[in-house]
């Protein structure tokens, strides 16, 4: 057993997902396989473990063995062979499977399996396969074609899909929720996915399957979408137009538009913070017809040279929308990227009139409010809001604002962009191309007599200095960091080179924060968890939850989610950590510590669990994979509760 198999069995035992004589039994079972098996596929395959626990697991501690080490071990390729071809792949740019196929190595079929090995996905050979024609009312031909997969077998909630790249999970995520099924990963060689895709679908209409989905009413939109395009209607401007009615309409955060080959462009929207590829009907052949114009037409709204299309361009622009007899302003920022078939184009959707007014309206559970609101009446400290990106910081950051403004006190801000405009708050954009930079903003806000400050985002040790400097002078200053929990935000400031002991004295507070959709309650249907999924929350099935999905319907596009929810992880340092950060204890002891001090994700994703308001796909989905693990720990007070 190779160490870093030796190190995923402990951690494996360690976190109570095995038990130490489960280890060795498996074990036993690699070492008499008459070929290799990592020891993660020897563990599925006794039903000892999950395949997700497994994923979760090797995701989280960054242990997945690589692809060289797995072809070595089943005598694939030899030491040489490997050794040339990863010296071969920087010059070839390609990943290290095609290079070893290019160069006559391996097989496409050989490097498939040893992948499959290292991802712990089944190898299915397609050409064997019988499957069943109505499988593809699930799943339509023009989807299967893009993505490059194929239905193969369905089993009561279980839909089996055979994908060329099997680590698309936002693919697998689409499938699950357009289905209803629960995914089950296989993969192929593409010739034969190809193969497959040709013999299943050659007898059905291309008009069935997950993107035959209509989401707004006719009523609801401009006609000109669902009927014939005049010529007149086929200007750019006018498919701009519609596209932005049609965001706003299924109130989408982006819009994608993506170029691919002969022209054609493929039209996303972030709904509920997961893309969809919505039903557009002419309107989608409008955008394929006039690719380049349309890309064209955002780029002048947005101010861009629409002559420079080798470099990465940003903007923005403001239309007024005629909705309910009531005039709305909506501002897009714009964002343009190179890529391969041409600009891909990205505009971020921004409605004013839905940003919170004070934290009461984030969604957060009440103990978390309460708490946080206490916590906020310190007139000076650092306030930090953490999360990946698209978990809602930039929103509660603006609602923190809103909740301890009045009057008497100056609020100062420097953001990148400015996405909402108040008029309570003094506003500037940063602008690097002419040295307006948060770290430069702050310096000047120092002389600028505020109360508060908020500065959209610590990213480098500038900032870091002057916002520590701007709570040392007597300011509550406000910011963003990049961490997966609250008490990381600890070793992040350290690694941008403060101070500990100002750290200490400085932090007041850290809301981690994520963003689960919540259930359709048009399509809202009661159901029972599966019981791979239950084992990865809990030991034992929990009482008192009433389990709730969304069945899936045409208010929430077929995916059973409508809004989301903001659950938190709010820490508030007191004497202890801080003594702990001071003396730079290690971050295993400080993490024990701030559990004191912290009221968890799990303890905040709770609430909204128990009142149906959301389920355990979601939460799987969306969690960090250590709050997922917390609820084992949380059980034993729950039941008793």
């Amino acid at each position: 057993m190779s160490p870093s198999e030796s190190r995923l069995g402990e951690l494996l035992v360690k976190r109570r997902i095995i038990t130490p004589a489960g280890l060795e039994q498996a074990l036993r079972a690699q070492q008499d396989s008459p070929k290799y098996l990592p020891l993660g596929q020897v563990l599925i395959d006794m039903g000892l473990i999950t395949r997700r626990q497994l994923h979760l697991v090797l995701a989280w501690a960054k242990k997945r063995p690589k692809l060289g080490e797995v072809l070595l071990k089943s005598g694939a390729v030899d030491a040489v062979q490997l050794e040339r071809a990863l010296a071969e792949q920087n010059a070839l740019h390609l990943p290290l499977g095609e290079t070893l196929v290019k160069l006559g190595y391996v097989t496409e079929e050989a490097m498939r399996q040893a992948l499959c090995l290292q991802m712990n996905v089944p190898y299915l050979n397609l050409d064997r396969v019988n499957i069943d024609p109505a499988l593809t009312r699930l799943v339509n031909r023009s989807y299967a074609m893009r993505h490059r997969l194929v239905p193969v077998a369905r089993v009561a909630e279980t839909l089996t899909i055979a994908m060329d790249d099997p680590t698309d999970t936002e693919c697998a995520d689409e499938l699950a929720q357009s289905s209803g099924c629960s995914i089950q990963i296989v993969t192929s060689s593409l010739a034969s996915i190809q193969a497959a895709i040709a013999r299943v679908y050659d007898p059905l209409p291309e008009d069935e399957g997950i993107e035959s989905v209509e989401v707004v009413s006719e009523h609801s939109l401009d006609p000109r979408i669902y009927s014939e395009y005049s010529p007149e209607s086929r200007r750019a401007d006018g498919i701009v137009r519609q596209l932005v009615l049609a965001a706003i309409e299924r109130q989408s955060s982006d819009i994608h538009l993506e170029p691919l080959a002969r022209n054609r462009l493929h039209v996303r929207f972030r709904i509920d913070g997961v893309l969809q590829a919505p039903d557009l009907g002419p309107l989608q052949k409008a955008c394929n017809d006039n690719a380049l114009s349309v890309i064209s037409r955002i780029k002048i709204l947005a101010k861009l040279d629409i002559a420079e299309r080798r470099r990465p361009q940003d903007g923005s622009f403001r239309l007024h929308v005629q909705r309910a007899n009531e005039r709305s302003d909506f501002d897009f920022r714009t964002s343009v990227v190179p890529s391969y078939h041409g600009e891909s184009v990205v505009v971020r959707v921004l409605d004013r009139h839905r940003v919170p007014q004070s934290i009461d309206q984030l969604g957060f559970v009440p103990p978390l409010v309460a708490k946080l609101r206490e916590r906020l009446k310190r007139p000076d400290g650092i306030f930090l809001v953490t999360g990946p990106t698209g978990s809602g910081k930039s929103t509660s950051l603006y609602a923190v604002l809103k909740t301890i403004y009045r009057p008497q006190i100056r609020v100062v801000t420097a953001e990148d962009p400015i996405e909402y405009i108040y008029e309570q708050f003094s506003q500037s954009e940063v602008n690097e191309r002419i040295g307006n930079t948060f770290a430069s903003y702050l310096r000047a806000f120092l002389r600028h007599d505020p109360e508060v400050m908020m500065v959209g985002e610590i990213r480098d040790e500038e900032t870091a200095e002057m916002a520590i400097r701007a709570a040392q002078t007597g300011h509550l200053l406000l910011s963003t960091l990049h961490t997966n929990d609250a008490v990381s935000t600890v070793t992040r400031l350290l690694d941008l080179k403060v101070d500990p002991t100002l750290i200490s004295s400085s932090l007041i507070g850290v809301l981690a924060q994520r963003l689960v959709r919540t259930i359709c309650s048009e399509c809202r249907e009661p159901y029972t968890p599966s019981t791979e999924l239950m084992r990865e929350f809990f030991d034992s099935p929990p009482p008192g939850i009433s389990w709730n999905r969304g069945r899936g319907c045409a208010a929430c596009n077929f995916t059973g989610y409508r809004g989301r929810r903001p659950v938190g992880e709010l820490w508030t340092p007191d004497e202890v950590d801080a003594i702990l950060i001071n003396r730079s204890a290690p971050f295993d002891e400080l993490r024990a510590s701030s559990a004191r001090t912290t009221l968890s994700m799990t303890e905040s994703a709770l609430g909204p669990l128990k009142a149906g308001e959301t389920n355990l796909e979601e939460l799987i989905r969306v969690l960090p994979y250590a709050s997922i693990y917390r609820f084992r720990d949380m059980m034993p007070a729950l039941t008793a509760a």
